[in-house]
């Protein structure tokens, strides 16, 4: 339908063309005028015919359902289907003026020339074109994206012949000239297989080190035991000292790849480090600078004492985890953590739809 209208003009034009020639009573130089006319008209309704048809040809590939319509392909059908076209027109247009009798080969060294000092002067926007090209064939990333570029951070929301469309974290819209975005250094977070969780514990000096180990080994044993942090990644150790704390490491990767889940599974991990913290008697460090007004309790004795008491049998027992959990340790904790919580929003509605799995919508053994 998109090229009916272009080919039924160029139709009647052609016969338009016919009865001047053969039913009206002109001659000499006024009807080479009137056929060159009608030729020229005939030949521009086509061209118009082959573009319109390239923009179907790309119009019907971007309805299909596997292609987005702000993605790379869908850009690059856009490009493509635009090249093509006006490659097309110029072929047309060259082989209509030829049987016009018009001498094409000076008129495209003219265009040749033109085309010259066009791409010379337009050397930003092919020079985006091209970074366009290469964005394409290279796909650092793609729509919906999480990247962070430069010293700058956001969604991918569109990726263009001349320019990349972010979405930043305050929600303004950043557009990026491809020429300059292929040239950055792309880090594309929707690309990790996981999401790492480092940090640093600042543990009070008076920390004995039994203490110390019963917070290592209780941290450890706890991550082991989430369902949602990579167990060959877990790295809890005794760091070093800092200024007026004992600095603990730990790093982890937590096994998702969406934001969101990332900082509630960060959440809920150092949710259960303050609950090992305390009850290993010990608290966390302040700076030294720090003036408290009101009396320092110090730490729990009882818990300490409790806290030591459990390294000692350890110690006796030969099961002390150093420098890591043993295989039957890391077994009898794995899975041994509630996530989500219980008692969250997000563990009842797991659990309604365990249940809805669980219950059939009809029993099998009525049906007759």
């Amino acid at each position: 339908m998109a090229i009916a209208a272009p080919l039924l003009a160029a139709f009647l034009t052609h016969r338009a063309t016919l009865f001047i020639d053969y039913d009206l009573n002109f001659s000499g130089t006024m009807l080479e005028y009137l056929l060159f006319a009608s030729g020229l008209a005939e030949l521009g309704f086509l061209v118009w015919a082959v573009w319109r048809l390239s923009s179907a040809f790309a119009t019907t590939i971007l309805a299909s359902s596997a292609l987005s319509n702000r993605g790379f392909d869908a850009s690059l059908v856009r490009l493509l289907s635009g090249i093509l076209g006006v490659a097309a027109s110029i072929g047309v247009a060259s082989f209509g003026l030829g049987r016009l009798g018009v001498d094409v080969v000076p008129l495209l060294a003219g265009l040749g020339v033109g085309g010259l000092a066009v791409a010379l002067a337009a050397r930003p926007t092919l020079e985006n074109l091209i970074g366009g090209l290469i964005l394409f064939s290279d796909k650092p990333v793609r729509v919906g994206d999480f990247c962070t570029f430069g010293d700058m951070s956001g969604t991918v929301e569109g990726v263009g012949i001349r320019s990349t469309q972010i979405r930043a974290l305050n929600r303004a819209l950043i557009s990026v000239p491809n020429a300059k975005f292929v040239d950055m250094e792309i880090v594309n977070w929707a690309r990790c297989d996981t999401m790492l969780i480092e940090q640093t514990l600042r543990l009070r000096c008076e920390t004995s080190a039994d203490q110390l180990r019963h917070v290592l080994i209780g941290i450890r044993e706890m991550l082991h035991g989430h369902p949602r942090i990579e167990e060959s990644t877990i790295r809890v150790r005794f760091a070093g000292y800092g200024e007026s704390s004992l600095d603990v490491s730990v790093r982890i990767y937590a096994l998702t790849r969406d934001w969101n889940e990332y900082h509630a599974i960060r959440e809920d991990v150092n949710f259960h480090i303050k609950r090992i913290v305390e009850a290993s008697g010990t608290r966390f460090a302040v700076p030294a600078s720090v003036i408290y007004t009101a009396r320092d309790s110090g730490l729990d004795e009882e818990r300490t004492a409790e806290a030591e008491a459990a390294v000692a049998a350890w110690r006796r027992e030969g099961l002390l985890a150093f420098p890591r959990l043993t295989p039957e340790q890391i077994e009898r904790v794995r899975d041994s953590i509630d996530y989500p919580p219980e008692g969250s929003s997000e563990r009842a509605q797991q659990r309604s739809r365990q249940r809805e799995e669980s219950e059939p919508l009809s029993d099998p053994d009525s049906r007759s």
